[in-house]
């Protein structure tokens, strides 16, 4: 039979020990976060985000363009593994259909349904958790007319932080 004492000693030393790793773990993670990691475990690898994680409605910036504007993807309705959304700057709207694979974004915009606008190429950045892709905007010229400037973009999912 062991004695009380003995117990008492083992319990306390096994409390001490469960609070040592308690604090290492959380000074890991603070330290994690001050140097501003590039990954978070609770984030998908977003070379693995399918056309299906990016539904819904996505803010846009043309940065260079100084355009604002909401793009809302969906799945396309003739290939369930690609994206077809609408795109809204301004009083412009444009059809846009696309792809994502390994973490590449490519988007063809139209804005009368049959005539290429201008290609968005890009990435999905993967410290924001698959909620923003940046990357290149880029217009066609169109027949008789100069092609306006290429501008970067920044897509930020509605509600993510920025």
């Amino acid at each position: 039979m062991k004695s009380p004492h003995r117990i008492t000693v083992l319990l306390l030393a096994a409390c001490a020990l469960s609070a040592c790793a308690s604090v290492s773990l959380q000074n890991t993670a603070e330290k994690t976060r001050e140097r501003g990691a590039d990954t978070d475990a609770d984030c998908p690898d977003v070379t693995k985000l399918q056309a299906a994680h990016l539904y819904g409605s996505w803010n846009v910036e043309l940065v260079q363009a100084g355009l604002h504007g909401t793009l809302t993807l969906r799945q396309h309705p003739e290939f369930s593994a690609s994206l077809r959304g609408e795109l809204r700057i301004g009083k412009q709207r444009s059809i846009a259909s696309g792809d994502v694979e390994n973490g590449e974004f490519n988007l063809d915009e139209s804005r009368d349904g049959k005539t290429l606008y201008a290609f968005w190429n890009g990435k999905l950045v993967p410290s924001a958790c698959g909620a923003e892709i940046r990357g290149q905007w880029q217009p066609v010229p169109q027949e008789g007319q100069s092609a306006p400037p290429a501008s970067d973009f920044v897509l930020r999912r509605d509600g993510a932080a920025g």
